[in-house]
């Protein structure tokens, strides 16, 4: 067996398994799809996203700028839930009892679901807390937030999910 040909079958699978994480990546950045979450085997329930403009929002009990952001991201959903508006938020806590003992405090009433095994978060390529996408009607990812800096992305984020609202009408 020649050295190109052993070279050829050991780099193959390693450049296969690149393009495929960079391919998963892509789908994680505006213009993209959003994955169907179903697949990710989340714990809690997952509302439709179909025909709805969403912000899906990765957080973590720990992360201070995470719980800063519950009381803004209530009062839009609040706001818009009537316009065609929801929060999907994707908590990333090691374990449901220190998500749970925040929800208990922070008491949201937009969805919660628990990414117990770290699939979701690791497809999405998290590394900021919190990251948010805000998806429109059509599934599409028109922007990404990284971080939350107070009243600054809560008017921003009004912002476009009123443009969002409006293109879904």
């Amino acid at each position: 067996m020649n050295t190109l040909y052993k070279t050829r079958k050991l780099f193959l699978p390693i450049l296969f398994g690149i393009f495929t994480t960079v391919s998963a990546l892509a789908e994680w950045e505006e213009g993209g799809e959003l994955p169907d979450l179903s697949a990710y085997g989340l714990e809690g329930s997952l509302p439709g996203i179909e025909g709805k403009v969403t912000y899906v929002d990765f957080w973590a009990s720990w992360c201070a700028p995470c719980k800063a952001s519950f009381p803004e991201m209530e009062r839009i959903y609040l706001e818009n839930e009537d316009a065609g508006f929801q929060v999907l938020a994707v908590s990333v806590d090691s374990t449901q009892k220190a998500m749970q003992r925040f929800l208990d405090r922070a008491k949201p009433s937009f969805a919660i679901v628990w990414d117990r095994e770290q699939k979701l978060v690791a497809d999405a390529g998290i590394e900021v807390m919190p990251t948010s996408f805000l998806v429109d009607a059509k599934g599409i990812i028109r922007k990404v937030h990284y971080g939350w800096r107070g009243g600054e992305t809560a008017a921003e984020l009004e912002r476009e999910i009123a443009k969002l609202l409006e293109e879904k009408e």
